[in-house]
């Protein structure tokens, strides 16, 4: 009867030593999985061929070939206008031929975007794509005169609420993995 018990005891503290260690790696998990900053949290280096502030409308302009870094994400194009609000910047909008934005995601996609204007609403976490946006995201593409993108969600809004900008859509299934 002795040795039963002992069996049974042995069994039972390894079933939760198990339990234990299984619950120990899922919190880890997701404590890391959480430790992410976001890329918004992180500086802002701007570069461009010039450079204007204004103190009283805290708005600055930058010309030429403008370079905006923020983390993993960058923006690119031929004029910026940065607004700020408590100075914070709250707000940029690039303009050019192509202005073209690139980040990558928290889940660890990439996401690519173009178009004549690109606003970005640095305390909403949003940005719009204006007149000739692209958005792609892996192999799936997005056109339309305009997109909206929210980076926190990673939502998708595309065209507008008259009609009157078509979307289109290329989407890739998705493959298997012996494919």
């Amino acid at each position: 009867v002795n040795l039963f018990f002992l069996k049974k005891l042995e069994e039972d503290m390894l079933n939760k030593i198990i339990i234990f260690i299984f619950f120990l790696y899922i919190s880890r998990g997701i404590t890391l999985s959480y430790s992410y900053e976001p890329d918004r949290k992180k500086p802002i280096f701007l570069e461009s061929d010039s450079a204007k502030w204004d103190e009283e409308s805290q708005k600055s302009t930058y010309r030429g070939n403008v370079v905006v870094t923020q983390g993993s994400m960058l923006l690119t194009g031929e004029l910026l206008i940065v607004t700020s609000r408590n100075n914070e910047i709250n707000r940029m909008v690039i303009t050019g031929e192509k202005a073209t934005y690139k980040q990558k995601t928290v889940s660890g996609k990439i996401i690519n975007g173009e178009a004549k204007k690109i606003q970005y609403y640095v305390d909403r976490s949003k940005i719009i794509f204006i007149n000739k946006a692209i958005l792609t995201q892996t192999n799936n593409i997005v056109r339309s005169n305009k997109i909206i993108y929210n980076t926190d969600s990673e939502n998708i809004t595309a065209g507008d609420k008259k009609g009157k900008s078509r979307v289109k859509m290329t989407l890739e299934p998705k493959k298997k993995d012996n494919e």
